[in-house]
């Protein structure tokens, strides 16, 4: 009998984290409505590749089957963060890269009721910080379309440094699309004061 994760063995056990202000934790069914609601907002339409239109059905899929997998899968991990109150303000995921597993991509979303807070920036900090430490990375890349300037600002104030831009570097859609690209590695952790 096969095994049916691509390195053997499990993934590593989801854990919940906290900073005592944000909480990274697993996605449940009662996140699915949230997820939807979220995706419909025009920005995230705009400055991320969810589907468009986004339907229910594409929110069920995330919650029961795509964050699952990709921690079962040792495909990296995926959670949904809040503030203490546990209500789902966004998603936060650090894939494993397809060509080097010392490499990851982190990709995030805020709900638009939840924006402001620097709930974001610190749920950044905490899935890199736990992923350096329990994924074997030794890079964390981060992309977004150029002009996408609420994006950057989280990954600038999580640590990333911005090193270029790529000229259409990422798809949206049916087009290319010039990318802002960044990274942090574990040693960066260690500068912050």
């Amino acid at each position: 009998m096969s095994d049916p994760t691509p390195l053997g063995r499990p993934g590593p056990p989801q854990p919940e984290l906290t900073d005592g202000i944000v909480v990274l934790r697993r996605l449940a069914e009662a996140d699915i409505g949230p997820v939807y609601a979220a995706c419909q907002d025009p920005e995230v339409q705009r400055w991320t590749t969810v589907p468009s239109p986004y339907r229910r059905e594409h929110a069920e899929y995330f919650v029961r089957q795509y964050a699952p997998s990709r921690w079962r899968n040792r495909g990296g991990a995926v959670w949904a963060f809040c503030g203490e109150d546990r209500v789902y303000a966004g998603s936060m995921e650090i894939r494993i890269g397809a060509e080097d597993k010392a490499v990851g991509n982190a990709g995030f979303l805020c709900a638009p009721e939840a924006r402001g807070r620097g709930w974001t920036t610190a749920a950044l900090r905490l899935a890199c910080e736990w992923s350096f430490g329990n994924l074997g990375l030794a890079r964390i890349e981060w992309r977004a379309f150029v002009g996408n300037h609420a994006s950057r600002r989280v990954a600038e104030k999580a640590g990333l440094v911005v090193e270029g831009t790529g000229r259409l570097a990422l798809r949206h859609r049916d087009q290319r699309r010039d990318a802002w690209m960044g990274s942090l590695i574990a040693s960066d952790l260690r500068k912050r004061p």
